[in-house]
């Protein structure tokens, strides 16, 4: 995971920078240890730990909540307010959902709908067999189902 991904949790460049940032500054500092014996399970683990620091700092920025005027004037001529905010509104409402499921289906969830990793991606990042994200991602989208109803994943 790098800034980009980050960036599709955070929207503001700088933000995706600093959770990204905050996870290095943490493995200097000897806060924590990577694993290095497997390219696959290094990289799986600085994805996971920078998620939930862009989650976190996603968290912590919402608490303090600021007003943008200029995206807020330039909207465009046809915008429906309403409709977009209900979009948003069911997108985290999924997400806070997905975070409360077993870790074996949150994982591939996140990496699938928050970082638009395909499931073979997320094979190489989490380092499991294709076959098995398959199945987490299949069981996954079935316990969604069951809550949300229909849904376009």
């Amino acid at each position: 995971m790098d800034v980009k991904n980050s960036l599709s949790l955070l929207k503001k460049h700088a933000d995706a920078e600093d959770a990204v940032n905050d996870v290095f500054l943490s493995i200097i500092g000897g806060n924590c240890t990577v694993p290095t014996n497997n390219e696959n399970e290094t990289k799986s683990y600085l994805f996971i730990c920078i998620r939930n620091s862009a989650l976190n700092l996603k968290k912590l920025n919402s608490k303090h909540k600021t007003v943008n005027f200029d995206e807020f004037f330039n909207l465009p001529t046809v915008y429906n307010l309403e409709e977009d905010v209900l979009k948003k509104d069911s997108y985290y409402e999924l997400l806070a959902f997905v975070n409360t499921m077993p870790s074996i289906y949150n994982d591939v969830l996140t990496l699938y709908i928050s970082f638009e990793k395909t499931l073979k991606e997320i094979s190489v990042l989490l380092n499991l067999p294709f076959k098995t994200v398959e199945t987490r991602f299949r069981r996954g989208k079935k316990i969604l189902k069951n809550k949300f109803g229909d849904l376009d994943i």
